[in-house]
Formats: C-alpha cells, sequence, structure tokens
C-alpha cells in the first residue's frame, strides 16, 4: 500500500467526547426545562463529526440515546438529559 493515505475511523473515546460535547451544548442553552428539535441535533452531530451521511447521523443519535445524553420524545422533540460532570444548581 505504498504511495496510499488510509483514513482511521476516529477512536470511541474521541466520539464519546464529541457526543458529550454536544450535550453539554444544548444543555447549558435550555437546560431540563425546553426539547430542541431533532434538526438542530442532527446539525450538531454533522458539524462536530463532520458528517454527512444520514445513517451515520442517527447512529450517533441512538448511541446519545443509550448512553443517556438525550431522550427523543417524538419525531421532532429531544430533551436533553443533566450531563454528569455539572454541578447541581
Amino acid at each position: 500500500m505504498q504511495g496510499k493515505l488510509i483514513m482511521t475511523k476516529p477512536s470511541e473515546t474521541e466520539s464519546r467526547k464529541k457526543r458529550q460535547k454536544i450535550q453539554v451544548y444544548f444543555w447549558n442553552i435550555v437546560g431540563s426545562v425546553e426539547h430542541i428539535s431533532l434538526p438542530k441535533l442532527e446539525d450538531a452531530i454533522k458539524k462536530e463529526f463532520n458528517y454527512k451521511n444520514n445513517r451515520i447521523i442517527q447512529t450517533q443519535i441512538k448511541l446519545m440515546q443509550t448512553e443517556g445524553r438525550i431522550k427523543l420524545q417524538s419525531a421532532v422533540k429531544v430533551w436533553i438529559k443533566k450531563p454528569m460532570d455539572l454541578p447541581e444548581l
């Protein structure tokens, strides 16, 4: 493979940190009082991960649900859960 550049996928730790960054970002905007829209979350994932493939974006959203970072209420409402490292108010 001489002369070819092989791109590697970001590590799982790096991806987890990016998902946490998105969670903290939206938590600081809306907290637990309001929800955000699913398109806003998708746009944030596109920008943070530099993805264009919708299937990969949906996978990141499912991972955020699995990790307990968000809760999808409907096709458009996304509730952000409080990040673990933020102090109680």
